[in-house]
C-alpha cells in the first residue's frame, strides 16, 4: 500500500471520542505565524486529501507504554472544516469552545482552564475546533509502542521524520504531520504484526452541524505577512494546474506525494514543501520549495547545499522499491530576487551526491536551483520565473 498519509496526535482523553465519532481535531492557535501557530496549523491541514490515510499517536500522560503509541488505520473522509461544536463519546467530551465564554483558542491543558476566561474546564476538555471527518480502514485494538516503533530493528525501515520530531521534544510536536510512504508502511506493519487480527469498531459517525469552510485569504498583496499563509496556500493547490507552479510540480500521475514542514535533521532542520515523484512505479525524483514571504536572500541560495545530502538520504534510504538514482530539485519562491542572488543562480551547476547503502549505491544528481516570484492577492497566488529551470 503506498498512500498518502498523516498522523493525528491525540491523548487518552481525546482518543476515544475521535476514534468512535470518526473525525480528527486539532487546536486553533492564538498566534498567527511560526510553526506551531494557525497559519501552520492550517497549512498541515490542508496538505490533507479526501482517501489519504490516518494514523492517531497516543501521547503520554500517565498510562503505561503498552497503552499508548501508534493507532489505527483510517482514512479522510472530507475536507477540513471549522466547527465550534462540542462531540462527546461515552464520559469524553471535545470541546469546540470555551462553555463559558466561546473562546475557540486551546486550553492550559495542564490545569485544564479556558485561555480566554481563565474558568476551569472539564479535565480533558480539549478544545479542538479545526476537524476533518474519517472512516475506518482496519481497526487494531493495541497500539505500537514507542520501542516497537522506534528501537526495534527486527522490522525494516525507520520513522525518521517522526523520530526527529520526537529526539527534539516539546516545541517541534505538532497536533498533526505528513508522513512519508514508506514510514506508513511501516506503520501498518508494525499494527498488523502486534495485533492478532483486526478488531471491531463501535463507532457513531459525528455528522456536523455547523461547518465553517477554511479559506485562505492572504490579502490585497502582493506579499503575504506570514510565511506559513503562503505555505497554506501551497498546500491548498500544489495538485491544482496552477500555471508555471504546475511546470514543476510535473504530471499529476507521477506526483507520488507532497507535505510541509518535513524534517530531515536531529537539530530540527526542515525543508518547507518536499515534493516526491514516480515513474514506473520507482521513485525518481524529489522537489524541495523553500518559501519566502519577502526577498530571496544570499543565504537562502547557500542552504541549498546544506540539505541536499540530508534530504536526498531522508527519500531515498527506505524508498519502496529501492532507490538506484534520484534527481533532486530545489525550488527558491520570493517576493523578489536581487540581481546578485539571481546570477548567483543562474551559475550553479548539476552536483552528484553518492550514498553507499548496504544494498548498494544510490546516485543523486542536484539541478540546478530555480527561482520563482510570486504575487498574491487574497485567494489567488501567480507566478513567474526569476531563474528558469536548467539542467
Amino acid at each position: 500500500m503506498n498512500k498518502r498519509a498523516h498522523v493525528f496526535v491525540v491523548d487518552r482523553f481525546s482518543f476515544p471520542v475521535h476514534s468512535h465519532r470518526l473525525f480528527c481535531g486539532v487546536k486553533n492557535p492564538r498566534r498567527e505565524g511560526g510553526f506551531s501557530g494557525k497559519w501552520g496549523l492550517i497549512s498541515t491541514l490542508k496538505c490533507t486529501r479526501v482517501g489519504d490515510l490516518v494514523f492517531f499517536y497516543q501521547r503520554r500522560i500517565d498510562e503505561p507504554p503498552e497503552q499508548r503509541g501508534f493507532r489505527g488505520i483510517y482514512e479522510i473522509a472530507s475536507e477540513p472544516f471549522f466547527s465550534t461544536e462540542d462531540v462527546e463519546w461515552s464520559s469524553y467530551k471535545v470541546l469546540g469552545r470555551c462553555p463559558y465564554c466561546s473562546c475557540t483558542h486551546p486550553e492550559d491543558d495542564e490545569e485544564w482552564k479556558c485561555s480566554g476566561c481563565d474558568r476551569n474546564l472539564s479535565i480533558g476538555g480539549h478544545i479542538l475546533p479545526y476537524r476533518v471527518l474519517i472512516k475506518p480502514v482496519s481497526y487494531f485494538e493495541k497500539s505500537v509502542d514507542d520501542n516497537t516503533a522506534y528501537v526495534d530493528v527486527t522490522d525494516p525501515g525507520t520513522l525518521r521524520t517522526m523520530l526527529f520530531r520526537k529526539v527534539y521534544g516539546r516545541g517541534r510536536e505538532r497536533s498533526v504531520t505528513p508522513i512519508l510512504p514508506e514510514e506508513a508502511n511501516k506503520l501498518i506493519r508494525l499494527l498488523k504484526r502486534v495485533n492478532k487480527g483486526e478488531g471491531q469498531l463501535d463507532v457513531q459517525p459525528y455528522k456536523p452541524r455547523e461547518r465553517r469552510e477554511i479559506r485562505i485569504d492572504l490579502g490585497p498583496g502582493p506579499g503575504v505577512d506570514y510565511e506559513h499563509a503562503l505555505q497554506a496556500w501551497f498546500m491548498e493547490n500544489i495538485d491544482k494546474d496552477v500555471p508555471v507552479l504546475k511546470d514543476i510540480v510535473g504530471p499529476k500521475n507521477e506526483l507520488e506525494w507532497f507535505g510541509n514542514e518535513v524534517l530531515y535533521g536531529i537539530g530540527g532542520e526542515r525543508v518547507d514543501v518536499l515534493t516526491l515523484h514516480k515513474r514506473d512505479g520507482v521513485r525518481f525524483k524529489a522537489t524541495v520549495f523553500e518559501l519566502k514571504a519577502d526577498k530571496v536572500e544570499r543565504q537562502d541560495v547557500n542552504q541549498v547545499e546544506r540539505y541536499s545530502y540530508w534530504v536526498a538520504q531522508l527519500v531515498t534510504a527506505d524508498a519502496e522499491p529501492r532507490v538506484r538514482s534520484l534527481e533532486l530539485q530545489p525550488v527558491l519562491v520570493g517576493l523578489s530576487f536581487s540581481k546578485e542572488v539571481q546570477y548567483i543562480m543562474s551559475r550553479v551547476k548539476p552536483s552528484e551526491v553518492r550514498i553507499p547503502y548496504s544494498w548498494g549505491e544510490c546516485k543523486v544528481t542536484v539541478l540546478p536551483p530555480i527561482g520563482l516570484t510570486y504575487r498574491a492577492t487574497h485567494e489567488k497566488v501567480e507566478f513567474r520565473y526569476a531563474v528558469p529551470p536548467r539542467r
